[in-house]
């Protein structure tokens, strides 16, 4: 098997586990059942036991992937510009998850707040980062 190959396995792995674990995050923090409280001390744990460890893993072995040949991706074709865009903007909902799970647990704000439209948010980027990654990819755009 080529490192490139490892690499990306690796990277779509921790993708799966990363993202996953944050839509989970979400979907606790959104629970109608339970105390907010309680609600935000079970998304923290998973946050930080599960999608941090996931987008550590994603991130890293993307970068190595990435660095590998950089200009193919960025000179030869231009899918990877797209996909980036999407991942970034993912990678920032991602911490205001995270964070909106920490004031849960600390007791600061006793709902979810805007959660609803960060999940669709995230789920807009996953399904265009995939888009990108996978069908425009292998058009060879």
């Amino acid at each position: 098997m080529r490192l490139d190959n490892i690499l990306t396995w690796l990277h779509v792995t921790g993708n799966l586990i990363w993202i996953g674990a944050i839509l989970a995050v979400g979907l606790v923090l959104l629970s109608p059942q339970g105390d907010a409280k309680v609600r935000g001390e079970l998304g923290k744990r998973i946050y930080l036991y599960a999608a941090t460890p996931g987008f550590l893993v994603s991130f890293l072995f993307g970068m190595g992937r990435l660095l590998m040949d950089p200009k193919h991706y960025f000179v030869e074709t231009h899918w990877m510009h797209g996909k980036l865009l999407f991942a970034l903007i993912f990678i920032g909902l991602h911490h205001v998850i995270g964070a909106r799970a920490k004031k849960m647990a600390s007791g600061a704000v006793a709902d979810a707040g805007p959660t609803r439209g960060l999940l669709i948010g995230m789920l807009v980027c996953a399904v265009g980062a995939t888009f990108f990654a996978l069908v425009l990819s292998a058009t060879g755009m």
